[in-house]
């Protein structure tokens, strides 16, 4: 049985391990009238996803939501619209034709992955466009007494999503706001994506949602944030000061690997972490590729 918690009235967070990953990912179900599921993360974690609804005595999903196209966050949501073909998938305009076709996606987490992500992570299925709802920004779902609204995210990837829950005033944001990390002190550290990460979008979609007044930021990648303004200027400051370091040191020269092990120091040194080295070389091409672009480098 994965492990779930109702973190909030009538929403759950169900935990499950993602291959190859060093967080727990956190896959969220509203247990209302018409039930609901935020981040269904890959394909492999559809089997958790059934057991903890079985365990709530859900039985069918009205609304599929993916923060974001990623495998990590969206990957199952093919292999979920099968199972419940009721079910309405609510993506970000952006990330309309890669739902309907994945195969773009595919080639791009192999590259990420690896050739045979599948074994890990599960296949990557097409959703139905009959099943696909294109929200617009700051649109509104109402279940019961329950809205849900829509907010487009940009930054970490440009089909960002996040939704605002009005009831428990709480946001998913799905990585808009950072992945905190583990202790009794958060310290959010920007989600970077190579190639589509931009840093000023990202910034801008942080004051966003800090605008929203909320009380608690469920996270996709770690637990609830009971401090949102707080959490959200931390993961502000650490934006600037991780981008600030790779540019510096792209205008000296450094070479991908001595930026990645900058980055690291840095990052052990402030918060007593130790990043993989996966982690680093996203983090320091995300941002490589953002300042190319911006012609900084």
């Amino acid at each position: 049985m994965p492990h779930i918690e109702e973190i909030a009235d009538k929403v759950y967070r169900l935990e499950t391990p993602i291959p190859g990953m060093t967080t727990v990912f956190a896959v969220y179900l509203i247990k209302e009238s018409e039930e609901i599921l935020i981040e269904p993360g890959p394909a492999a974690a559809v089997p958790s996803i059934r057991d903890g609804m079985s365990h709530l005595g859900m039985k069918n999903l009205a609304y599929i939501i993916p923060t974001h196209i990623h495998v990590d966050h969206a990957g199952g949501t093919g292999a979920l619209a099968q199972l419940f073909p009721q079910a309405k998938v609510l993506v970000h305009p952006s990330g309309l034709k890669h739902a309907v076709d994945p195969s773009r996606l595919i080639e791009s987490t192999k590259n990420v992955f690896g050739p045979d992500f599948e074994a890990s992570l599960g296949s990557i299925l097409p959703v139905p466009e009959s099943q696909i709802k294109v929200p617009e920004d700051g649109e509104v779902i109402s279940v019961n007494s329950r809205e849900l609204q829509i907010i487009y995210t940009p930054g970490h990837a440009p089909h960002h999503i996040a939704i605002f829950d009005h009831t428990v005033k709480g946001i998913f944001c799905g990585e808009a706001l950072g992945l905190p990390g583990e202790g009794a002190e958060p310290f959010p550290l920007p989600a970077v994506a190579p190639p589509s990460f931009d840093q000023e979008l990202y910034l801008e979609t942080m004051e966003k949602l800090r605008k929203l007044d909320s009380q608690m930021l469920f996270y996709s990648h770690g637990g609830i944030g009971r401090e949102p303004d707080k959490l959200i200027s931390i993961a502000e400051e650490n934006t600037r000061a991780l981008g600030d370091i790779i540019l510096n040191a792209l205008k000296e020269g450094e070479a991908a690997e001595a930026i990645s092990r900058r980055v690291g120091d840095h990052v052990a040194s402030r918060f007593g972490l130790e990043l993989s080295e996966f982690d680093l070389a996203m983090t320091v091409a995300g941002y490589t590729i953002y300042f190319t672009k911006k012609g900084l480098i």
